[in-house]
């Protein structure tokens, strides 16, 4: 019984108080973007080339994912959920990707990677490319406008070892600056 009465103090402090009900400054929604402050989304379609770079895929290395090179491309609009088209941060984006051998014979961790976005230094936020599925390269570059309320994240891929890129990029417009 003693469990039971706290409970009613509880709840009568709770009500009288309204605790959660104020001030809380999370929206009274379940909609995530609610949730996140995000005006709108929009989703694109990428597409381009990869330029190879060097070192080229050497004979040790038959397989799996070689980004080495300059990945160039656009991305066109497939959806839209903003009153009107958003205003892309760059023409085309474009990044390279160098590789070279660990020269420190202590460290045996073979090749490293580095990454240079070769568009406005100012929008970077991340880049990197993984392995995916059966040895393709995706990419991920993540941009943000000059005053971090736009966001865009933008995924090229290579498949099959060819020179084609193609992907997909999200887009999503908040109520206040992100980073």
């Amino acid at each position: 019984m003693r469990n039971a009465g706290a409970c009613i103090v509880f709840a009568a402090l709770v009500g009288a108080c309204g605790v959660g009900d104020e001030g809380s400054g999370m929206p009274d929604t379940d909609d995530p973007n609610d949730v996140l402050g995000i005006i709108c989304t929009a989703e694109y379609d990428v597409s381009g080339t990869w330029t190879a770079g060097t070192p080229m895929r050497d004979a040790e290395t038959p397989t799996g994912c070689w980004p080495v090179g300059t990945w160039t491309f656009t991305a066109t609009l497939r959806s839209n959920e903003c009153s009107s088209e958003p205003t892309q941060l760059e023409s085309q984006y474009s990044f390279r990707v160098d590789r070279m051998m660990n020269p420190d014979p202590e460290m045996d961790i073979g090749w490293e990677d580095t990454y240079t976005y070769l568009g406005n230094q100012a929008y970077l936020y991340r880049l990197k490319v993984s392995e995916g599925g059966g040895g393709d390269c995706e990419g991920g570059l993540e941009l943000y406008s000059a005053d971090n309320t736009e966001y865009w994240n933008l995924k090229p891929a290579i498949f099959d070892d060819s020179n084609v890129i193609s992907g997909f990029a999200e887009y999503a417009k908040f109520k206040e600056p992100q980073r």
